[in-house]
């Protein structure tokens, strides 16, 4: 019998007060990382770009892009070559550069040396890399806050927030149009999400999804799966305008016989979809789109993106990632 922890799920309406520096979902947890992700399309061609920033994940109050998993890419129709850089500053070592945050009332704004992520009552904006990375939208979903208390084999509490977003903007001058999501790790003040049982222990698998009909009906969501072993299936889903969460996802994953990931199904609430894969943007990361919907007609357009590290991701490996960031936490 897979092994269960205890859990909690709930969704919230976003604010202005979610993205402010000192909102947390509990008492006596801090941020412990925070991600900005887009997969957006060039409708003309159809190229398909991939932008990810982390902030407070390593070092708290710094942000970065890390080569080879985040960064700014032009992601290729292939699951077997690393897609290209869109800049190439981007393309070498990981640098770090520290955060400022103002907040007016009405504008929240978090800069850094190379951009800057604002949120305002239009939304959120996230310029980049020089001007060259832009990303303008509105989140189409709840926030949905996943907690896991402390329990026995869990010895601290983490928790996990996510939200999608349709936006439109432009990457390295190419107008495109895409799915975003923001998400958010927490845990007691002092703590990266890499020292948290998420990453450690219950991911096997994340999941995100953006789909859009023909008749404007936006839809998607966001699931974790466990490893081998363990239950783990917290998440949402938006359809018809509600998010609704869940806490016991299950999908299944389809694999080539190169260990690639190329497709996933699942069924949440009764409705089964399937999701087809032939995108790579790291080692980790895997792009696609959904290929069908039980109870409808194929999205005219959709943005599917999954995290599979396939066991490269244990709690000895991100210990060794963490050795190189003990001095600037103060340890």
């Amino acid at each position: 019998m897979p092994e269960r922890f205890e859990l909690e799920v709930r969704r919230e309406t976003p604010t202005l007060d979610h993205y402010r520096r000192g909102w947390t979902p509990g008492p006596n947890v801090a941020v412990a990382g925070m991600w900005m992700g887009a997969v957006a399309t060039d409708a003309a061609s159809g190229k398909y770009y991939f932008g990810l920033r982390g902030a407070d994940d390593f070092i708290p109050g710094m942000t970065h892009t890390v080569s080879p998993t985040c960064g700014f890419r032009a992601l290729q129709k292939t699951l077997d070559a690393a897609p290209p850089h869109l800049f190439d500053e981007y393309a070498s070592i990981d640098w770090f550069e520290p955060l400022t945050y103002a907040d007016s009332g009405d504008r929240l704004q978090l800069g850094y040396d190379s951009g800057r992520i604002e949120h305002d009552a239009a939304g959120l904006h996230w310029h980049d890399a020089s001007g060259r990375w832009e990303m303008h939208g509105k989140t189409v979903s709840d926030v949905c806050v996943i907690h896991v208390p402390e329990q026995p084999g869990i010895d601290r509490e983490v928790y996990y927030r996510h939200e999608l977003l349709l936006v439109k903007g432009a990457a390295a001058g190419v107008q495109v149009e895409g799915h975003l999501h923001l998400d958010y790790a927490y845990a007691p003040a002092g703590s990266i999400f890499t020292e948290t049982a998420i990453p450690r222990q219950l991911q096997g698998m994340w999941v995100s999804w953006l789909h859009e009909f023909a008749d404007g009906e936006v839809g998607g969501g966001h699931f974790w799966q466990g490893p081998p072993g363990i239950s783990f299936g917290p998440g949402y889903v938006l359809k018809g305008g509600k998010t609704t969460v869940l806490k016991d996802v299950v999908a299944q994953p389809t694999f080539n016989d190169g260990g690639k990931l190329v497709a996933l199904d699942f069924t949440i609430e009764g409705e089964s979809y399937r999701f087809v894969f032939d995108m790579a943007g790291s080692p980790v990361h895997y792009f696609g789109h959904v290929a069908g919907i039980s109870s409808r007609e194929t999205p005219a357009r959709s943005w599917c993106w999954v995290e599979y590290s396939g066991g490269m991701m244990t709690a000895q490996i991100l210990d060794m990632m963490n050795q190189r960031y003990r001095l600037a936490r103060g340890r």
